[in-house]
């Protein structure tokens, strides 16, 4: 077997590549995983703020508490 298919760094042609990967692609992969993280901790965060507002507050944002409770209930991977 290949250092190559054993996913061995090369660096034919100034590219850098780990198992048919480049770096680059690796790093947006990466940047693209820990955005996508830190936007379903932040929707939680919110949704749980949504579910703590009192109802004048609710209606000042002109949500129910049934609008409020539907949102605050879904899961934090949900858009």
């Amino acid at each position: 077997m290949s250092r190559r298919a054993l996913g061995a760094v090369s660096t034919d042609r100034g590219m850098v590549s780990l198992g048919g990967m480049s770096l680059v692609g690796a790093r947006r992969f990466a940047k693209r995983a820990l955005g996508e993280v830190l936007g379903m901790i932040e929707r939680h965060r919110q949704r749980r703020s949504l579910a703590a507002l009192d109802d004048h507050l609710l209606r000042d944002v002109g949500l129910s508490r049934t609008d409020a409770r539907r949102e605050a209930d879904k899961a934090f991977w949900q858009e």
